[in-house]
């Protein structure tokens, strides 16, 4: 075998002319003392890196139509020379050589012309070149391009825990590079005031419930992975205590009016509720006192109800108040509640506490 080690494979050819032909040869050599003969020898050295165990010749001469061809085996040679006797003498002659390597990923060939004297040794030189076939190694061109996945860089939510109907602060970052960020809320239930927006508010459902919030970002694009994350709120409801009424309802939306007014020093409806210990005491079984009769046309004084009856929310003139407003019903006397008259009700699950914290015995806790 002759191995080359070496990508540019270049081969170097030459004869020399002998007495006697190698048994190589297509044809015998020809009988002692024939004058108007000669044999040329050929030695080949192979570049590096290239293997080759079976060469193919071919010489032939075009002037007198003479050709003759064979095969070198050189598997267990250390170098490649072999030589073919019995040619005649002249000029013209061509010597073409052929050879696959051994993992076929190159052919090689390579000729030369040459002069045959009788009686003389003549040496040829020539180069093998040996290419590589379709399958061998190759090149590749990469054209590749860039982009810019869309991504949520923050996502915050005040508060995770919040009650029914009540509302959730939402907010996110996001880039998608150089194009604007698109956002989409959703959720498995509750609204957004907004769910295009980058920092909507979310009112949570009217029964409690763990609602999924996921915010998607877009434009995406194909590669990149879509760029959405989500967050699990918690919608419940309050124990019913008045500590709970009176922060999340009475606090929040009663004692703005019901306080001493500055001026006069009266409140609203002469119901106190400007703190929690004076609520709770103007509430619990005292009767209403308000003189105005409202949408009623009925004042709550002369209508002599208790303003909370313990253990009893049908019959007490808060729980009334608020409900009617919700329901947009006239209240017992005077007005629904809140006022003025456009105000939002409370929710449902606010009237619900009120009711609950009543029928529950309407305790100071």
């Amino acid at each position: 075998m002759r191995t080359i080690r070496n990508h540019i494979p270049v081969g170097i050819l030459f004869f020399a002319v002998t007495a006697a032909a190698l048994a190589a040869c297509s044809q015998p050599p020809p009988p002692a003392g024939d004058d108007d003969t000669g044999t040329i020898g050929f030695a080949l050295q192979v570049a590096p890196g290239i293997t080759i165990n079976t060469i193919s010749w071919n010489i032939s001469n075009a002037a007198t139509t003479f050709t003759r061809s064979g095969t070198v085996n050189v598997q267990n040679s250390n170098t490649i020379r072999f030589q073919v006797g019995g040619l005649p003498a002249g000029a013209g002659y061509t010597i073409a050589l052929t050879a696959m390597t051994v993992d076929g990923a190159f052919s090689c060939a390579g000729s030369a012309g040459f002069s045959v004297a009788a009686g003389m040794t003549n040496p040829v030189m020539l180069t093998l070149t040996c290419v590589a076939n379709g399958n061998g190694s190759g090149a590749v061109v990469i054209d590749a391009s860039t982009a810019v996945c869309a991504t949520i860089t923050s996502l915050s939510v005040l508060p995770l825990e919040t009650t029914v109907n009540n509302s959730i602060s939402l907010a996110a970052t996001a880039t998608a590079g150089a194009l604007t960020p698109v956002y989409a809320w959703t959720a498995t239930a509750g609204i957004f005031d907004n769910p295009a927006s980058a920092s909507p508010m979310f009112t949570c459902p009217a029964t409690p419930a763990i609602v999924t919030i996921t915010l998607a970002v877009s434009p995406s694009v194909p590669g990149c992975t879509s760029a959405v994350q989500t967050v699990e709120v918690t919608c419940d409801t309050l124990n019913p205590t008045f500590t709970n009424v009176y922060a999340n309802i009475i606090g929040a939306r009663c004692a703005s009016c019901h306080r001493p007014n500055a001026t006069t020093g009266v409140s609203a409806g002469n119901l106190d509720m400007s703190t929690q210990p004076t609520a709770y005491a103007n509430l619990v079984g005292v009767a209403a006192a308000g003189t105005g009769a409202g949408t009623s046309g009925i004042t709550c004084v002369s209508a002599m109800l208790t303003r909370v009856v313990a253990g009893n929310s049908a019959g007490s003139l808060l729980h009334n108040k608020v409900a009617s407003k919700l329901a947009g019903t006239l209240a017992l006397c005077g007005s629904p509640m809140p006022l003025p008259g456009g105000a939002m009700p409370l929710t449902q699950a606010q009237v619900n506490l009120i009711a609950a914290w009543i029928d529950g015995g309407a305790l100071n806790d």
